[in-house]
């Protein structure tokens, strides 16, 4: 992995609702609007070598209730492919928890930074300036608060839509692997009340991404349609197309259920018209498999092939990286 250098920029300390009602009142000054983000995967790898919320938790002015902010933040966590890899507190919780303290799940919120010291908040709007103090350095922007100096390649239009930042929040944690970026995490003021309640959220959850333990693929559908396959996507870009709700043993995408072809063989795996048959019965075994009730195989990235498009099969179950599935939520074996 890449080698990340932490950048503490000034205390962490937090932030009352009075602090905050005072310094809206100050005069506003229009803030420099950054650059567009730069072509790439999904949004653009972002360099992680940069502290990118430099400001800590807040108790943000109209904030929405904890259960919704928890939430929001897990949809977008998972839309993204954060991979519930835990069971508790795994990276998906992490990440939904990091959310929730940076931003209290607001889409829109932005704080105006002074050298590490929150000086003003606001609400974006889109097609009008980012307002802060006379004095402001730098501003954190939506869910996971990418700030416009350390994320620079982060335009508004990415940052203040939950999907592009949870996408790039992603990116910048190394495929959901490293949080030293956000202040939070490194005071540690994401864990507590957050964890527990993004634990919450994750558990009672239904639908995100199914990450494969071959870091940053995510199963995806081909199209909507019957007998379309089953196939790798790149993750992070919070595509429809990656999204599968969970319906007890079955996997749905589009209404349709991820089924083998034949219970013979290495299966490919296509999605069918749900019908409550063996072929769409997947369990869950060992190191997080997703073995076929009508085959006995497990699902399969064939050869480790880390590549989008590629069908993915039902092979025999071999306890390998290529095998190991990440659901939105934990189910039982």
């Amino acid at each position: 992995m890449v080698a990340w250098v932490r950048r503490r920029i000034g205390s962490l300390t937090a932030v009352s609702l009075a602090a905050l009602a005072a310094v809206l009142a100050w005069p506003m000054v229009a803030a420099a609007v950054p650059a567009a983000p730069r072509a790439g995967r999904p949004y653009g790898i972002a360099p992680p070598h940069h502290l990118i919320a430099p400001l800590p938790a807040l108790r943000w002015p109209a904030a929405v209730p904890a259960v919704s902010a928890a939430q929001t933040c897990v949809r977008y966590a998972s839309r993204a492919g954060f991979a519930n890899n835990g069971y508790y507190s795994g990276d998906l919780v992490t990440a939904a928890a990091i959310c929730m303290a940076e931003s209290g799940g607001q889409a829109t919120v932005y704080a105006c930074d002074a050298n590490g010291r929150t000086v003003g908040v606001g609400y974006y709007t889109p097609g009008k300036a980012i307002n802060c103090p006379s004095g402001t350095t730098s501003y954190d922007r939506g869910l996971w608060q990418f700030n416009n100096v350390y994320a620079p390649k982060v335009s508004n239009a990415c940052a203040f839509d939950p999907t592009c930042n949870a996408g790039q929040a992603y990116l910048y944690s190394d495929l959901g692997t490293a949080f030293s970026p956000w202040a939070t995490y490194d005071s540690d003021a994401y864990a507590r009340p957050y964890i527990d309640l993004a634990q919450a959220a994750v558990t009672a959850a239904r639908t995100g991404t199914i990450t494969s333990a071959m870091l940053g693929e995510c199963l995806a559908r081909s199209r909507v349609a019957a007998n379309a396959p089953v196939v790798l996507g790149d993750c992070g870009t919070g595509a429809a197309a990656e999204q599968w709700t969970l319906r007890g043993s079955r996997l749905l995408s589009g209404g349709l259920c991820a089924a083998v072809t034949t219970a013979s063989g290495t299966p490919g795996v296509v999605l069918r018209h749900c019908n409550g048959s063996r072929w769409q019965d997947w369990q869950r075994q060992g190191r997080d498999e997703l073995r076929d009730a009508a085959a006995g195989r497990c699902l399969t990235d064939p050869g480790g092939s880390l590549t989008a498009g590629t069908q993915v099969l039902a092979a025999s179950c071999t306890n390998a990286k290529d095998q190991v599935w990440w659901l939105p939520r934990l189910v039982s074996r």
